[in-house]
C-alpha cells in the first residue's frame, strides 16, 4: 500500500458532534475529510451510511472501522476522526465510539483491497497494546499519525 494512504492531515481529533448520535457523527466524519481527500461530501456520506446499514461498523473500546467504496477515489484512504464525547453506534460491547478509522477505497478495486485493509486494522485492534496506544493520544493527531501509519503502511 502506498504511503498516501494514510495522510496527516486525515486526522482529526477532539471532534465535537451537537448528539452523540452515529448517524450525525458520519455526517460530520465526511465534512471534514471530504475536502483533503478531494472528495464529494455527499458521495463520502452516502457510502458511509450504506454501509452502515448493512451493519454495525462499531466495534469494541470505543473504537469504530465505518467504510466505503468510492467511484470516485483512485487510491485508498484511510482516516482517523477522535470525538470529544463516546458516540452511539451500535457497537459490539455496546459502548459509545471516541475513535473512528475510516477506510475508504476504489469502487473498481480488483484485488480486494478494501478487505485487507479492513482485515489489517481489525488484526491490530484486538492487540491491547495497540488500542491502549490509540486511546492513550486521542486528543494528539501526531501521534495518532504515527501510530496508525505503523499498520496502515506496513504490508
Amino acid at each position: 500500500m502506498s504511503n498516501d494512504i494514510l495522510n496527516r492531515n486525515y486526522i482529526f481529533t477532539d471532534i465535537s458532534v451537537s448528539k452523540s448520535e452515529k448517524n450525525l457523527a458520519l455526517d460530520k466524519i465526511a465534512e471534514l475529510l471530504a475536502v483533503p481527500m478531494n472528495l464529494s461530501k455527499d458521495e463520502l456520506l452516502d457510502g458511509l451510511l450504506k454501509r452502515e446499514k448493512e451493519g454495525t461498523t462499531g466495534f469494541t473500546d470505543g473504537l469504530a472501522i465505518p467504510h466505503a467504496t468510492l467511484q470516485s477515489l483512485a487510491d485508498p484512504k484511510v482516516g482517523v476522526v477522535t470525538f470529544d464525547t463516546p458516540i452511539e453506534w451500535d457497537s459490539l460491547d455496546g459502548k459509545g465510539v471516541r475513535t473512528a478509522f475510516v477506510l475508504l477505497t476504489p469502487d473498481n478495486s480488483k484485488n480486494n483491497i478494501h478487505l485487507k485493509m479492513l482485515s489489517q486494522l481489525s488484526r491490530n485492534l484486538m492487540k491491547e497494546d495497540f488500542v491502549k496506544q490509540i486511546q492513550d493520544n486521542l486528543s494528539n493527531g501526531d501521534n495518532l499519525f504515527k501510530i496508525v501509519s505503523s499498520v496502515v503502511n506496513n504490508e
